[in-house]
């Protein structure tokens, strides 16, 4: 089926000339060829056929034509590792495996995904925030996303804005109630779905994310007020992570920049229908090390916060008994 496109001056114009009803004259060739255009009925989004070919054109490179990172072997440890916190019940877990399995749709899939596999910092941490499927738009037109849509990630955490110093509110990545310095980004699919477009998807969400790092840092270092030797060590850092699923698998990613062009390296990929559940293991740990880099970062600039926390297990038996006491059930519950 071929692609609607939206009724504007630019389109009309596309299409006329197409047509031929149009004197050459009458063709303003900005409504031809306007790739730069601030008109986002204009921009690729990311869900387009052409959505990959152009972010590689633009140097957002996916995991298979990205070279290795430094260190790469030893992120996987660290992201790998076992949990001190308890596993789901196996019952708990089986009805996971069920419920995922008869989720027709991405937003069934996503919905069990959020409740009963990621961490939540809602109780823990009044600090961190999470936006679902909210465009990050408060970003600059650069290289990279040159007639792309803005990224929509299904999952964005970073730090709130409103409770840094006002000095850096400039790295808001949205223009309302918006998160500052993410660090992690996720991509849903369907059980049945096109994980190869989540993972493309994935690569763009983590340029963007590790450009505006990448520019917060640089704007310290213009500004002399991070020592140098501070802002080339964490300029090394490997501090953006994504992951994708569709409910039966978890693959994580991490992102770095180089030379203008961005890259994506696989980092681990598990399976969220074993038991013991690593891929369960693997997003959480991978939610956490981002969120340390969110306020490592923040502090760095200024912000003076301390990164709150609450034991997991804690959390989980007070949200077990508040489900207990409103609903009277908790087999289902995933920890």
């Amino acid at each position: 089926m071929p692609e609607i496109k939206p009724l504007t001056r630019k389109n009309l114009a596309r299409l006329n000339a197409l047509n031929g009803t149009t004197e050459d004259n009458d063709i303003d060739s900005a409504y031809l060829f306007d790739d730069d255009s601030d008109d986002d009925t204009m921009k690729i989004s990311t869900t387009d056929s052409d959505f990959e070919q152009r972010a590689y054109v633009n140097g957002v490179f996916d995991s298979a034509a990205s070279p290795p990172r430094q260190g790469l072997s030893t992120i996987r440890n660290h992201l790998t590792q076992h949990r001190t916190s308890p596993q789901p019940s196996e019952h708990a877990h089986q009805v996971y495996c069920t419920r995922i399995s008869e989720s027709y749709n991405e937003a069934g899939a996503a919905l069990l995904v959020h409740s009963k596999v990621m961490r939540d910092y809602n109780e823990s941490d009044l600090n961190y925030g999470k936006h679902c499927s909210r465009a990050i738009t408060e970003i600059p037109s650069q290289d990279f996303n040159n007639g792309l849509s803005d990224p929509l990630p299904d999952v964005l955490e970073g730090l709130r804005t409103k409770v840094l110093p006002h000095h850096l509110h400039d790295n808001a990545l949205h223009t309302k109630d918006s998160l500052s310095f993410c660090h992690f980004a996720a991509e849903f699919k369907r059980t049945d779905g096109n994980l190869r477009q989540a993972t493309v998807q994935a690569a763009y969400d983590g340029a963007v994310l590790v450009n505006a790092r990448d520019r917060a840092l640089a704007e310290a270092r213009q500004d002399g007020t991070v020592a140098a030797t501070a802002i080339d060590k964490a300029t090394k850092e490997a501090a953006v992570f994504t992951y994708v699923t569709d409910g039966t698998v978890a693959e994580v990613y991490t992102h770095y920049s180089e030379g203008g062009q961005y890259y994506q390296n696989l980092v681990a990929r598990e399976s969220l229908l074993s038991y013991p559940n690593r891929g369960r293991e693997l997003i959480r740990n991978t939610q956490d090390y981002a969120r340390s880099k969110s306020y490592k970062l923040a502090n760095l600039l200024g912000a003076d916060l301390k990164e709150e926390e609450e034991e997991e297990e804690k959390v989980a038996v007070k949200a077990k008994k508040a489900v207990v006491e409103a609903k009277g059930w908790a087999s289902f519950w995933p920890f």
